[in-house]
């Protein structure tokens, strides 16, 4: 209720200040005029004008035109920015009631101090003024360049340290993303995600299908998005606190330009073709004396030898997968007014997947409405609403799962009659058809309204208002059809089951930012900016679960209409409050310190619960413009050194900290009461984890510009680590309570360096690399004995990277008595987490006309879990390198299966006792070394003279062939060494799980 008296408290502010016109537009000027690019003369888009000091901005349009009103007369200056050029500043004088021309020039730059950056910073926004790193991703023209459907493939090797999973190869799953490592055991190592300022709901939801989870983050339309903005260390600690250790995305989405006078039409249209570039392996078995009997109903084995290797695949021999048709088509407005401006973007996509029950189909609506009233007040309001319709079929760790249905059945249940037989697949009669009726569905409504008001009373003292919400309702259902075929197992699934969930998820916030900035000495030449501010969360989430179970026919789904039902439904409402101070003083505007402090509370801990203090100090000082610098600049162009520490945090979920009891339904003398058992004792000490980072580096460029590099350190460690503390089972409680125990460390150096290597008049090379190291460790367990993570192949121990990889390790090997010894106990094999990746992506530019990009990733020293493997070699043995003796070497059969010898154990240990495979895992501990040729992509601009032979109905006209995931180079035996099975946190397993398919797309781009 309380957010919601906020909202409209806002609304009646921003009305208050809309009618407050000070400055009326008789007694005020305008500034309008063309940006151009000085090399070429063509007009460049997006252009950010502004008047620092006030509130007035504006963005030129297509054609480079821009218009600022409302401007005082007088001498003003203007601030001119664009990614990708040097920024400038130009100083005019406006007259009362009269329009100035004043046109711009920029030069194409790699150096990007003057750039606003406007993530994780208060005070000068100024990236120049930022002692602590925020990368930012221009999400327009790489939406327009690259085959991009998701928010996660458009971070996607873009930026060091920011490292995004494709877990899976299926339309619509989630993608996990991890930026500057993992820090947490028990909680999220996801980012926070911010839309405009607004932070929305993010993370995984588990439906009931087994391998993959639905991301919130594939709601959201790329071609919404103007750019991107990732906070990565201590820059989150003023802004975001005590739930920012993971690293914040900030989503920018595209305004309006307020005073262009002009209405500009894009229409989008794409359609893609998706091959699943995966073959399934064949399985196994040799002919039994049955089988191949003349009377054998089995058409691979009858007439064969008894002993025969015979194999099959059904996933081929069906067809399952199929080539996936997807289309996109995408319309947007965009233009303004004498002081406002506007932006509507609708957009519909169907992308059916490389199986039968795969598919996703969204509908996205954005609109955005910039006011300005005077040079005092600007008004942002955004509404943004999503339908998404996704279908997962069932894959990895799963008996309805399509990968392990074709590689866990055997060739010999092959028959001449399939009906009513396995024929091959894992289960009788769970052919195709079977596993394509089970439909998996989520649906989402999303609606994400946002407000900003910003206020500059006078020129040293700015105010900036942001209220907006993410109010989300799902509905996931997973329904098995009635059948009278026997197909599926339990049995009661043949009559007709529906399993349901309904979710809502309600995130309001409001957030208050303030600045005071003052000049001092005789030049002018210190500066100093006081930000305040305040921030509110607010989350409720309400799940209801249901499930029918006997239905009379398919067509009536319904619950209640089914034989027999159940149901529950629970609730979490959670309040998150920050309070934060910074002052930053700069001299000369070349050297900035910054020193700041932020309070939060949460009531995941409860009333009474400490607040959270969470301090931040930086420093940075652009020595390149230094007089005593001037002759090293023909050397070295710019110089900026950057250091900065601070603190920030994770909270758990709400309750976490408090004694839980579990419901237990009690009967006496034939009444059945309410009872109750023990369920967690609770943790009233129970604090967020802090997080504690220290991050240094530098920003060169080179020659003439033409090259930028960053280069930074981190340590960022991680103390308070939230784990479940095992407690005496005699205390009666069924689980144990988090705690407070163990720290983590994470540290790299990042670079990423960006090249004009060429500009001439018709020919532009640029190219862009970026790197990172990852030390991880799990520093210290507080005396908690290591523990698995994943299954028994992971683990958490003192000194070892978090989950690192274990199994009894081989010590020797006899070939001639085939003994194999291994260790006694389980040791460390290898990482989770990889310790280098690597990006390099190239820009070639012919005629000014076309445009080709490619880029390259690697991720090196990492373990890939092959579970498959393992499962189909000795659990259910139908691969042939376990089958036919003469695929694998001698030592190599010993390596994975141990001794074979009749009567003697599979592997012997150093102290001489039995161990089995199920100990000694090492060979499908796999290196997962990779590099991916990732993009390629062909952009064609259709030259203006043949756009004026159609009457030059469209002012501009381009089309893009792009093809995503062309080349896969690594030896690890499974098919992809991304893929992570059901989304596990810490094992990169591979088990059944569907590798990335190839994408080709063909893309039309109009602009009338």
């Amino acid at each position: 209720m309380q957010m919601r008296v906020v909202w409209f408290g806002s609304l009646l502010l921003a009305l208050s200040l809309s009618l407050s016109r000070g400055d009326m537009l008789a007694q005020t000027g305008t500034i309008a005029g063309k940006v151009t690019d000085v090399a070429t003369n063509l007009p460049l888009s997006d252009v950010r004008v502004t008047i620092p000091g006030t509130a007035l901005v504006t963005l030129s349009n297509s054609t480079g035109d821009y218009r600022l009103v409302n401007v005082s007369p007088g001498r003003v200056t203007l601030a001119i920015f664009r990614l990708g050029y040097r920024a400038t500043r130009d100083t005019v004088r406006v007259d009362a009631g009269q329009t100035l021309t004043h046109d711009v020039k920029l030069s194409a730059s790699l150096v990007t101090l003057s750039e606003l950056v406007v993530t994780g910073t208060a005070g000068n926004q100024e990236r120049r003024a930022q002692s602590a790193q925020v990368a930012s991703i221009a999400a327009d023209q790489i939406v327009k360049d690259a085959p991009i459907k998701t928010i996660g493939e458009l971070l996607q090797s873009r930026s060091p340290s920011v490292s995004v999973n494709a877990n899976s190869g299926v339309i619509g799953s989630a993608k996990t993303i991890r930026i500057r490592g993992a820090s947490s055991i028990n909680l999220s190592n996801q980012p926070l995600l911010f839309v405009d300022g607004v932070r929305i709901n993010e993370g995984f939801i588990n439906g009931n299908v087994s391998g993959q989870a639905y991301d919130r983050m594939n709601d959201l339309s790329p071609d919404e998005i103007e750019s991107i903005e990732v906070v990565k260390g201590p820059a989150a600690a003023t802004l975001y606190g005590a739930d920012a250790s993971a690293g914040v995305i900030q989503i920018i989405t595209k305004k309006g330009r307020p005073g262009a006078n002009r209405f500009t039409q894009t229409l989008r249209v794409e359609g893609g073709s998706t091959d699943q570039n995966y073959d399934v392996p064949d399985n196994y078995g040799n002919c039994t004396a049955a089988l191949v009997a003349p009377t054998s109903r089995n058409p691979l084995c009858r007439g064969q030898a008894v002993g025969t290797l015979v194999s099959d695949n059904p996933l081929k021999r069906v067809g399952a997968f199929r080539t996936g048709q997807d289309y996109t088509v995408g319309y947007s407005a965009r233009g303004g007014g004498q002081n406002y401006g506007y932006v509507l973007s609708l957009g519909r996509e169907g992308a059916p997947g490389t199986l039968p029950n795969s598919s996703q189909d969204r509908y996205n609506m954005r609109t955005n409405f910039n006011y300005l009233p005077n040079s005092r007040v600007t008004i942002d309001a955004g509404l943004g609403l999503t339908q998404n319709r996704t279908s997962l079929p069932n894959l990895d760790n799963s008996v309805f799962g399509w990968i392990a249905g074709g590689m866990l059945g055997s060739p010999l249940t092959r028959t001449d009659t399939p009906e009513n037989s396995a024929d091959g697949w894992f289960g009788f009669n769970r052919h195709k058809d079977a596993l394509a009726a089970i439909d998996n569905q989520m649906l989402t409504y999303r609606v994400l309204p946002s407000l900003t008001v910003n206020y500059v009373p006078f020129s040293s003292f700015t105010n900036r208002l942001t209220v907006g919400a993410d109010l989300a309702a799902d509905r996931q259902a997973e329904f098995f059809p009635k059948n009278d075929s026997a197909r599926y197992t339990p049995a009661l699934l043949n009559s007709g089951q529906n399993t349901q969930a309904s979710r809502t998820a309600q995130r309001l916030s409001v957030d208050y930012l303030g600045n005071v900035r003052q000049t001092y000495g005789a030049q002018s030449q210190w500066e100093a900016n006081l930000s305040f501010g305040m921030q509110v969360i607010s989350t409720e989430n309400t799940t209801t679960n249901s499930q029918g179970v006997g239905f009379v026919t398919n067509a009536n789904r319904s619950i209640t209409s089914a034989a027999t039902t159940s149901g529950g439904s629970f609730f979490t409402e959670q309040t998150q409050v920050g309070y934060l101070s910074q002052l930053q003083v700069g001299l000369n505007n070349r050297t900035f310190v910054q020193a700041a402090v932020r309070i939060d509370k949460n009531s995941a801990f409860g009333a009474d619960a400490q607040a959270f203090v969470l301090p931040k100090f930086g420093a940075t000082w652009t020595v390149s413009e230094e007089p005593f610098f001037e002759p090293l600049t023909k050397l070295v162009n710019s110089l900026r050194v950057r250091a900065s520490w601070g603190t920030t945090g994770r909270s758990p979920a709400p309750g976490a900290a408090l004694t839980t009891l579990v419901s237990a339904p009690f009967n006496i003398t034939g009444t059945t009461s309410a009872g109750a058992n023990p369920g967690n004792p609770g943790n009233a000490d129970l604090r967020p984890e802090r997080g504690t980072e220290i991050e240094a580096g530098l920003d060169a460029s080179f020659w003439n510009d033409r090259v930028s590099t960053e280069l930074t350190y981190y340590n960022k460690k991680t103390t308070d680590l939230i784990i479940a503390k095992p407690i005496p089972p005699s205390l009666g409680f069924n689980t144990n309570p988090l705690a407070n125990v163990g720290e983590v460390l994470n540290s790299g150096l990042e670079l990423a360096v960006n090249v004009t290597a060429v500009e001439l008049n018709n020919f532009s090379w640029t190219f862009r690399a970026g790197g990172n190291t990852l030390h991880n460790e799990l520093t210290d367990l507080g005396g908690v004995a290591p523990f698995s993570l994943s299954r028994n192949t992971n683990r958490a121990i003192q000194g070892e990277q978090l989950g690192v990889y274990v199994s009894k390790r081989i010590k020797s090997i006899n070939e001639a008595t085939g003994v194999v010894t291994v260790s006694d106990t389980l040791e460390p094999v290898g990482n989770l987490y990889p310790t280098l990746e690597w990006n390099l992506s190239n820009t070639v530019t012919l005629f000014k006309n076309l445009r080709i990009t490619a880029s390259v990733d690697a991720k090196r020293d990492f373990i890939v879990h092959n579970f498959r493997d393992y499962y189909t070699e000795t659990l259910l043995i139908h691969s042939n390198r376990r089958l036919d003796p003469n695929v694998l070497s001698r030592r190599e059969r010993l390596r994975r299966y141990g001794n074979d010898t009749p009567g003697t154990p599979a592997f012997v240990t150093l102290t001489g006792a039995s161990a089995t495979t199920s100990d000694v895992f090492e060979a499908y501990l796999q290196r997962g070394d990779f590099v991916r040729f990732r993009e390629l992509s062909a952009s064609y601009f259709i030259p203006k003279r043949l756009l004026s032979r159609f009457g030059n109905v469209a002012q501009n006209a381009s089309v893009t062939f792009a093809v995503k995931n062309l080349k896969l180079w690594t030896k690890y035996e499974g098919p992809d060494p991304e893929v992570i099975a059901e989304n596990a946190a810490f094992d990169r397993e591979d088990f059944f799980s569907l590798p990335q398919p190839r994408r080709a797309s063909l893309r039309f781009d109009f602009t009338f």
